[in-house]
């Protein structure tokens, strides 16, 4: 398809008329343009391999004694400190999400070991809050 532009090099205009070839050198296909926009109808493309999927960050897995997040939120207040004796069913902490607050209970009774949150955290379902052993 050939195509009548006008080029300005250096302040000189040119009137050129400019002929659309294929990879292979041979002029190129005609398509009429897409209601007499000058655009053309087809748009010829690679096809784009999808990317490959970014690798999810292994979960530390769930130890004994571990108390899991039953959902994804922000902790908004723990209600227990390091070395603090607990039964099972006694508040934990509390995680908001989408403005709900969700009191965690113990699953487990015995001592407070370790703390793997803070106020203000977000976590994910299936994260290790603390240990209690």
């Amino acid at each position: 398809m050939q195509r009548k532009l006008r080029i300005t090099v250096e302040g000189k205009v040119y009137d050129v008329l400019v002929e659309e070839l294929s990879e292979n050198g041979h002029v190129a296909p005609s398509y009429p343009s897409i209601a007499g926009t000058g655009a053309p109808s087809h748009v010829a493309a690679a096809p784009i391999a999808a990317p490959p999927p970014p690798a999810a960050a292994p979960k530390p897995v769930a130890g004994a004694g571990d108390e899991i997040s039953p959902l994804a939120g922000v902790v908004e207040s723990l209600a227990v400190s390091l070395g603090q004796s607990v039964c099972a069913g006694d508040k934990i902490m509390v995680i908001e999400a989408m403005k709900m607050k969700t009191p965690i209970h113990a699953n487990h009774s015995g001592t407070v070991k370790t703390i793997t949150v803070v106020v203000g955290q977000a976590v994910e379902a299936g994260a290790v809050l603390m240990t209690i052993g």
